[in-house]
């Protein structure tokens, strides 16, 4: 994963983009275009809007760069891979084949479809979920496009086939935070620079997070209180520095235990 800050019409050069995501024995370069990124043929790319240039190089389940602009404020523009947090709103369908309507809240396309059979391990309707309105899920965008309007979401991991985190979370608490944030809780450790506000958590307070692209997390710990203070270290220390976000850090959780 690369990321640079980029401004409406600047150039993107094509080999950039590809980088080391492309062998001899590839027929051609697979590329994914996400939000924020013009494509005028034959090879040129060009910004749309001002904001972080992202590049997510993947090898599974096919070799391929996805590319897109990111930004701190405005609504999420929904993007094919991307993770997001959403609440089961409605359901259609027959026992056969049933589809869930799930909010997005945050997102340009408000709500997502969820196929029942969009699970792991629900090859059978006698293993597929049954899911109650009000149901928060941890899912991923398998395909979304003007013409489609509502994104088709899928609850596994896309390299496994496995559950991975996905589906039904129960418990737990759910929180707002930028859509910046959002992108760097779900980038790699070290990304950014040093370590992230979620590995120092880690060190201090065992917990499970689910982070969604369209600016939503969901935490889980050891209790009510600890969640909540979890919460708050996250959205308090977003512009601090790494030294004073360390700090803030822990003066939060040391004042959870205390209380």
């Amino acid at each position: 994963m690369s990321s640079e800050v980029i401004l409406p019409g600047d150039p993107i050069p094509l080999d950039s983009v590809i980088g080391d995501n492309l062998d001899d024995s590839d027929s051609g370069p697979v590329i994914q275009l996400g939000p924020g990124v013009l494509h005028i043929p034959p090879e040129t790319l060009l910004p749309i809007r001002a904001g972080t240039l992202t590049t997510v190089a993947r090898s599974k389940p096919q070799k391929s760069t996805t590319i897109y602009v990111d930004t701190t404020g405005g609504r999420y523009v929904p993007a094919v891979h991307d993770t997001i947090l959403g609440t089961v709103i409605g359901r259609f369908g027959d026992q056969e084949k049933s589809f869930y309507r799930v909010s997005i809240p945050g997102s340009a396309a408000p709500i997502g479809i969820l196929s029942s059979a969009a699970f792991a391990n629900a090859a059978s309707r006698h293993t597929r979920p049954n899911l109650s309105n009000g149901t928060t899920v941890y899912a991923r965008i398998s395909a979304f496009s003007i013409a489609l309007g509502e994104p088709e979401l899928e609850c596994f991991d896309e390299n496994t086939g496995k559950e991975g985190g996905f589906g039904e979370l129960k418990g737990g608490m759910l929180a707002d935070v930028s859509n910046g944030l959002a992108r760097r809780l779900l980038a790699p450790s070290g990304a950014y620079g040093g370590p992230s506000v979620v590995d120092v958590l880690g060190k201090l307070v065992p917990f499970e997070i689910a982070v969604g692209r369209n600016g939503r997390i969901w935490i889980d710990s050891e209790s009510c209180k600890m969640t909540a203070a979890i919460i708050t270290a996250i959205q308090e220390t977003e512009e601090l520095p790494r030294e004073r976000m360390e700090e803030r850090v822990q003066k939060i959780i040391k004042g959870a235990r205390k209380e």
